[in-house]
């Protein structure tokens, strides 16, 4: 599908992001607002509803599993089916996968029949929005959209990641890049390889004669760490640590990709539960986040 063509489901969009000014009819139907009508379920999970209200809503009977949503008064907004995964719902608008699609639906205008999200054609992929952005996916072709649900600064790449601190990854061609909400480029990143790490950096590797050593780069693409790591692991949200090797030794970055725990072990897992193991001149024993050693 072209983007031209694309327009169709746009401007379907349109009437359903909040605030925006558009033809309602496509979600007209059924719009009155129904009490919860519990089905013969073995199970029913209500999640905590979110500042607005809205709560993801499942059923489990056997091998039967329905999702849908709620708001806070216990009514049924969007209708649930077996179909139907609820990505994510921040404020009035829900991000929901059913049937290969993908869908924003708004949560303020009434209820939602499974009639209504199967008349809509939908994207492809697409991530919850971030910095006022939605990453999304339409013929393997990455965009974004703004809060009205058009196409924001009119570029398409081959891989993009969801903005985050107003910075976001993107690949076309060749060309890797970081670009700030505007669509500008912040920084071209000439290495063979990039990967997202904490929200505050990106690691990025070069090869050569089939020897892959990384390093780190901060928002503005700038190096903040040389390229001297031969194995980089996961960043760890909860304890805000990245593990790091070099010949065969462990330790640990923060988010900022700075050594907080000096790569010297001989082993190092990963934190559990606030605590990593390591070895350190073969003595096996436990560490903090900061480097502290710990009970086990």
């Amino acid at each position: 599908m072209h983007w031209h063509q694309y327009g169709t489901i746009i401007a379907t969009l349109l009437a359903l992001m909040p605030g925006c000014n558009g033809n309602q009819s496509q979600l007209t139907s059924n719009r009155q607002a129904t009490n919860m009508q519990s089905p013969d379920s073995k199970e029913i999970k209500t999640d905590t509803p979110n500042e607005s209200g809205f709560a993801k809503i499942s059923f489990r009977d056997g091998d039967i599993y329905k999702e849908g949503i709620v708001d806070a008064g216990g009514n049924e907004i969007v209708q649930p089916r077996s179909s139907m995964l609820v990505k994510d719902i921040t404020g009035k608008l829900a991000l929901i996968e059913v049937e290969r699609k993908f869908l924003f639906v708004p949560l303020d205008q009434g209820f939602v029949s499974a009639e209504d999200i199967d008349s809509i054609n939908g994207f492809q992929y697409a991530e919850p929005y971030s910095c006022g952005l939605a990453k999304v996916v339409v013929k393997d072709s990455w965009f974004y959209i703004d809060s009205e649900g058009k196409k924001a600064f009119d570029l398409a790449f081959e891989f993009a990641e969801s903005f985050h601190l107003d910075r976001a990854l993107v690949k076309a061609g060749d060309r890797l890049r970081i670009i700030d909400t505007q669509g500008n480029t912040v920084a071209d990143l000439n290495y063979d390889q990039v990967n997202p790490q904490s929200p505050w950096c990106w690691q990025v590797t070069r090869i050569e004669q089939e020897k892959y050593l990384s390093g780190f780069v901060d928002l503005q693409g700038k190096e903040i760490s040389e390229l001297i790591y031969d194995d980089v692991g996961h960043y760890d949200p909860e304890v805000k640590r990245i593990r790091v090797s070099i010949h065969d030794r462990h330790g640990f970055l923060d988010e900022h990709a700075m050594v907080v725990i000096p790569v010297q072990y001989e082993h190092a897992e990963v934190f559990y539960r606030g605590k990593a193991r390591v070895v350190l001149k073969g003595r096996s024993f436990f560490i903090n986040p900061e480097g502290l050693e710990v009970p086990e």
